[in-house]
């Protein structure tokens, strides 16, 4: 097997481990493509049989017998027996009704060989093309449905959070209005007096300072939430204040951080602009936050979460810790395969870190590890260009 066609294996298996299913799905055909080009059918055979393998674990079994089949064809064909036949007892509902053509096509010549594999080619394509769009579908159906889900709590806490300044302001309006009228009343009958003036004068200043910070608070909330969610509603790609926008999407989470005792730590230059898709940097946020707060962290606990981020060059170096329960090292490698949580039915739905993965790759064209020891917390380290 050459340098290239063991990278592209390599690739592959990784992207299978980590659950990046259409990364898996083309390496593996180009691991397959380069052997079958540079006529190395025991390579080929090997790509086919860990391509077969791999769609199997994704319940995909007449695509997997494509794959299984070709595999089991390049085994013969180069000569080794013994593999094929461990293929025939591992997967014999898979490749069992393919032997007796196969044996009969290796009695004839090669020409036979390459038409029964340009057939299971034929095949293969058709079924992976159809596989691929379901897929692709799905994953951006689960994406849109997250998104959705998450711009949805993002209403309900702005909307219950906007209520308390709100009320607040009407009641020190009314009260305020009850003592103007009062006091116009009095002063139509020319019976004011100076400490009734003094008083109302003084009314008049508590409550139109309630007025004002409460209405303020509001309005904050208010151009927070219009940032975010129109973000997190489009796929705009715009220039803005890194650390600015980073306080906006914790303003917008002010009801779920509420009811915690976390401290929010942000470390980062005023004056790093990104020219990005600040929406796809919210979800990513807001999905590290509600990883940390729903895994990292009991009820009552007291952590701190932080944002580090500095420019590396031509990269932003986004740095996200806790200082929570950590991640096992059987977990560690698992945590961005989609449906994967330790908390089923405690509001994990294992697609949080799925989805943040496949925004940073594919949306931000970036990178991101995951580091974590039990009890020492978890670090997150994100590039992306700017």
């Amino acid at each position: 097997m050459n340098y290239q066609q063991n990278f592209r294996l390599s690739a592959a298996e990784k992207a299978s481990k980590i659950g990046n299913t259409l990364e898996a799905m083309k390496c593996y055909d180009l691991a397959i493509q380069e052997a079958e080009e540079n006529g190395n059918i025991h390579g080929q055979a090997l790509a086919a049989e860990l391509a077969g393998v791999f769609y199997l674990s994704l319940q995909m079994p007449k695509i997997a017998k494509l794959y299984l089949t070709e595999s089991h064809s390049c085994y013969q064909h180069c000569g080794a027996k013994s593999q094929a036949e461990t293929l025939e007892s591992k997967y014999p509902n898979l490749i069992k009704k393919f032997v007796f053509l196969n044996n009969n096509i290796y009695i004839n010549n090669d020409l036979h060989y390459h038409q029964n594999l340009e057939h299971l080619v034929q095949e293969r394509t058709s079924e992976l093309s159809q596989a691929l769009e379901y897929l692709k579908s799905t994953q951006n159906q689960l994406v849109e449905s997250e998104k959705m889900a998450a711009l949805g709590g993002l209403v309900a806490g702005i909307a219950h959070e906007i209520n308390t300044p709100i009320g607040i302001g009407i009641a020190a309006a009314s009260l305020l209005a009850e003592k103007v009228t009062k006091f116009c009343d009095i002063y139509s009958n020319g019976q004011i007096k100076r400490s009734e003036l003094e008083k109302f004068l003084d009314t008049a200043l508590q409550s139109s300072n309630m007025i004002l910070t409460n209405l303020t608070r509001a309005a904050d909330l208010i151009h927070s939430f219009k940032e975010v969610a129109v973000d997190q509603s489009s796929e705009l790609k715009r220039t803005f204040p890194v650390k600015k926008y980073l306080e906006e999407i914790l303003t917008s989470l002010t009801p779920k951080l509420r009811t915690t005792k976390h401290k929010i730590e942000i470390h980062c230059p005023d004056n790093i602009l990104l020219d990005s898709y600040p929406g796809v940097l919210c979800q990513i946020v807001t999905n590290l936050i509600m990883n940390s707060l729903i895994h990292a962290y009991d009820p009552n606990d007291e952590g701190v979460i932080a944002f580090d981020l500095q420019l590396d060059g031509d990269l932003l170096v986004f740095e996200y810790t806790d200082d929570g329960k950590g991640i096992s090292p059987d977990n560690l490698s698992k945590i961005f395969q989609p449906f994967f949580t330790t908390k089923r039915g405690q509001g994990g739905t294992g697609l949080g870190l799925h989805i943040i993965y496949n925004l940073v790759h594919q949306k931000l064209q970036g990178t991101i590890q995951c580091q974590s020891q039990l009890g020492c917390g978890t670090k997150f380290l994100i590039k992306i260009p700017t």
